[in-house]
């Protein structure tokens, strides 16, 4: 069977040595076939040569602006396509394959305000369903809105935590595919605990916060979130406090995990958010 696109299987076997889901695979093809057809007819130096050095950053400029404008893709979707191009041609790169990265420098577009950070806690269950985010960025922000810092799923014995919450049946759907995710890694490395490098390196086999870092970052334009700890905690913490403002304290310590001092440095933080919002809508 005749490629879509150039180097397809050696480039499909890397998402699938990278544990990438099958849904992520298929929307990776289907993004690059689309390209490649597109550069065929648009591209005339491409299409004479058959040569990846004749694809430019102009050229997927180019192919980026006709998803915008011809077929109207959410900046979302833009977003993933662009995502997807990145990691194809990074792939290339990475193996000499290519001598340039035609993707470094174009930047994916910001979210509408519509959809803001400060209530991503909503989008939960769409985050938990979404295959094309890695399952560490979903259990990262599953375990966020159970009040933990991404330090504390980090650490050893995480995972007995876990015994002690209670979990919606859309979590538990996400678990069991996490789980699923986790079997061979927890034998390979004999342990229960849930962030665990993929490749072995070093003794230590858990991941560190640097590493937890990259598969947020990667998947970020796919969320189309800034998928950035400290913000994402600092976020849920004052959504939960947004939305329970008559709710006893003790019950937000316990919920939220946090000693009083730390609740009231929180309550300071969503009073001056109040006062910037109630600003805006007078203006």
């Amino acid at each position: 069977m005749a490629a879509n696109f150039p180097y397809e299987k050696s480039f499909l076997q890397q998402l699938q040595a990278d544990n990438k889901q099958a849904q992520t695979i298929t929307q990776y093809q289907l993004t690059l076939t689309d390209f490649f057809t597109y550069e065929q007819h648009f591209n005339p130096t491409y299409h004479a040569s058959g040569l990846l050095a004749d694809i430019s950053e102009n050229d997927i400029k180019a192919y980026l602006d006709m998803l915008r404008t011809q077929r109207q893709f959410k900046t979302s979707t833009l977003n993933k396509s662009l995502s997807n191009l990145n990691g194809y041609f990074s792939f290339l790169f990475a193996h000499r394959t290519i001598t340039s990265l035609p993707t470094f420098t174009i930047k994916g577009q910001p979210i509408p305000s519509e959809q803001p950070v400060d209530d991503w806690p909503v989008q939960l269950p769409t985050l938990l369903a979404n295959e094309d985010l890695h399952v560490y960025t979903r259990a990262f922000l599953l375990f966020t809105c159970k009040s933990f810092t991404a330090n504390e799923m980090l650490a050893p014995n995480f995972y007995q935590q876990l015994k002690h919450l209670t979990f919606s049946a859309y979590e538990q759907v996400f678990l069991e595919k996490f789980k699923t995710f986790l079997q061979p890694l927890q034998a390979d490395l004999n342990t229960q605990d849930l962030f665990l490098k993929q490749r072995k390196r070093g003794v230590d086999p858990h991941l560190s916060l640097a590493a937890l870092h990259k598969y947020l970052g990667g998947d970020s334009q796919r969320a189309g979130l800034p998928l950035k700890p400290v913000l994402l905690r600092q976020s849920f913490v004052l959504w939960v406090l947004r939305e329970n403002r008559t709710t006893p304290l003790t019950e937000l310590m316990t919920r939220l995990r946090l000693d009083i001092a730390s609740l009231g440095y929180y309550q300071n933080l969503l009073r001056k958010q109040d006062l910037r919002r109630l600003k805006a809508s007078q203006t």
